[in-house]
């Protein structure tokens, strides 16, 4: 696997692209999943740091959420 610096260098950028990839985040969320199992933010998508983790029930579901700025804005979208 390559390695690839993301600071300026368009060539890393167009090289997580040709490997099917939108973005490097995607990347980064693909490897990191491919690693150990983690649960996604019911607002963002984002990974759940397991020392920011939030929990909510709603509607009768628990929701999980990488922030209380997420869950927040989870509920006002509800």
């Amino acid at each position: 696997m390559d390695n690839y610096v993301f600071d300026e260098d368009t060539d890393s950028t167009e090289k997580v692209i040709e490997d099917g990839l939108e973005s490097s985040e995607e990347g980064f969320m693909r490897g990191y999943s491919d690693e150990e199992e983690t649960d996604e933010c019911a607002e963002c998508g984002s990974a759940v740091n397991e020392e920011k983790r939030v929990e909510k029930e709603v509607d009768g579901e628990k929701l999980t959420f990488c922030s209380e700025s997420c869950a927040d804005e989870f509920e006002e979208n509800s």
